[in-house]
């Protein structure tokens, strides 16, 4: 039965994204769901717009990671959080079995907390959950966290003081250079990861030649975009501009809309195109 439903995830990611190899298809992975008028994130609660589609993509980015970054703040905001592909056994099981048939990995992502205070539960469920991590923090952070967090490591910033968009964009670095770290699924706040789509630089577009600091830190970006009138309560901080997305990536996203009971949603698919001098693009 496990076997079938897995089988209904690979047909459902081909009918949002078409025919790709996902084992091919690594680096980093932006997950996000925004409103289209005004371009914000949505924010979580009871006056959210629902979307069962919305959830599936994010179990999916999920289900691809070897790592999930996530922040203080989210944890905050969501004192019920745990990174589970589903959200009932049926659903967790069957994309086990597809993260296992189609990418090969067996063992659950490790966590990756962002928080420069260290203003944060130690004892949330994120936190019991994960296998592995580790906190990008400051050196007041670490102060207050002391040795270790669960099973997630400290990892201290080396260069204090900076600020909070460059550091987040440094932990994307650290994080990637570890071997187990093909792919990484970022879920965090829009303030946090607008310096991955510019590179740190002040506007979007392609870096000068030889400017390795300046290329975008994102490969990719499943986003979910609800197309209906946003409730005043759901209504979260600007998500990156659309130059940023289309300057990053470079070409048309895949994308379907689907009307749902809460009203109309966009699902799409950026890939990044390398840039001219780095070779040739991913899946």
């Amino acid at each position: 039965m496990t076997e079938l439903r897995a089988e209904h995830v690979a047909r459902r990611i081909a009918s949002l994204y078409g025919e790709v190899d996902w084992r091919s298809a690594t680096g980093v992975l932006h997950v996000a769901a925004i409103a289209a008028e005004p371009r914000v994130a949505i924010r979580m609660g009871p006056a959210a717009p629902r979307s069962s589609t919305d959830r599936f993509v994010l179990g999916f980015a999920r289900a691809r990671a070897d790592a999930i970054v996530t922040t203080g703040a989210v944890l905050r905001a969501e004192p019920e959080l745990v990174h589970r592909y589903g959200d009932d056994p049926d659903s967790q099981a069957a994309f086990s079995v597809w993260r296992e048939r189609e990418l090969g990995r067996r063992e659950a992502p490790s966590l990756v907390v962002f928080s420069g205070s260290g203003d944060f539960p130690l004892d949330h469920p994120a936190i019991r959950a994960a296998r592995a991590g580790f906190v990008w923090t400051t050196p007041e952070g670490a102060a207050r966290l002391g040795g270790s967090v669960g099973n997630l490591s400290l990892e201290v910033d080396a260069a204090p003081g900076a600020t909070a968009p460059d550091s987040f964009a440094r932990l994307i670095e650290a994080a990637r250079r570890r071997a187990d770290s093909k792919t990484i699924s970022i879920e965090a706040g829009p303030s946090a990861v607008a310096a991955l789509y510019t590179g740190g630089r002040a506007a979007p577009g392609p870096p000068a030649a030889g400017d390795s600091a300046g290329r975008p830190h994102v490969d990719e970006l499943l986003l979910s975009t609800y197309e209906g009138p946003l409730a005043i309560a759901a209504v979260g901080p600007p998500f990156v501009s659309q130059a940023a997305v289309d300057a990053c990536f470079r070409r048309p996203p895949t994308g379907v809309t689907f009307e749902e009971a809460s009203g109309p949603w966009r699902f799409e698919r950026y890939r990044r195109v390398a840039w001219a001098s780095m070779g040739a693009a991913g899946s």
